[in-house]
């Protein structure tokens, strides 16, 4: 709903910069690019915290990972790694990530909203805020397109990395980060 009917179309832009024949993706949530990937025979592998999420994508024969990405020493080598809509989960330690995830890739795609009903005041802002949650904590905070840009501006500078825009759909800002 929050995509107009734009939902699924939201990964094109991102299956359309895969690099490789092996991809990691983060909090994978649905399956649409394990399903993109299994069509183009590229090897996808999966970790997501929802049990739910995993049980479903193993159910499709899906290799899924049940783990919490916080928890991981380090996350499986990868030709690209792929977080997409969920990178605000993890606002209060995005080095921790970023260096794993570097360390596993050096080709990282992101697809993060930057427009979010949260970001409105009022009502429909504090209601928005506490609509996702992660293992039944909920979670308030959300980028910009501001505050996303200073955020991998500053992680750039210290982690050594290089980071492009290449699209924005609809509510996301799709990014590409490389070593």
């Amino acid at each position: 709903m929050l995509y107009k009917g734009n939902y699924y179309k939201r990964f094109e832009p991102v299956c359309k910069l895969l690099s490789g024949k092996n991809v990691v993706e983060l909090c994978f949530g649905d399956t649409l690019i394990a399903s993109y990937c299994k069509q183009n025979e590229i090897r996808w592998t999966g970790i997501d915290i929802n049990t739910d999420f995993v049980k479903n994508a193993r159910k499709k024969g899906f290799n899924a990972e049940l783990s919490d990405i916080k928890a991981m020493d380090k996350f499986p080598t990868a030709d690209t790694l792929i977080i997409s809509g969920s990178l605000y989960h993890f606002n209060s330690d995005l080095e921790t990530l970023f260096k794993k995830a570097l360390s596993s890739s050096a080709y990282i795609i992101i697809s993060e909203p930057v427009i979010n009903l949260s970001n409105r005041k009022g009502f429909i802002g504090k209601l928005a805020q506490g609509s996702a949650t992660i293992e039944k904590q909920k979670q308030h905070f959300r980028f910009t397109e501001s505050t996303l840009l200073k955020t991998l501006d500053s992680l750039s500078e210290s982690l050594k990395f290089n980071y492009k825009v290449v699209e924005r759909f609809d509510k996301d800002l799709i990014i590409v980060i490389t070593k």
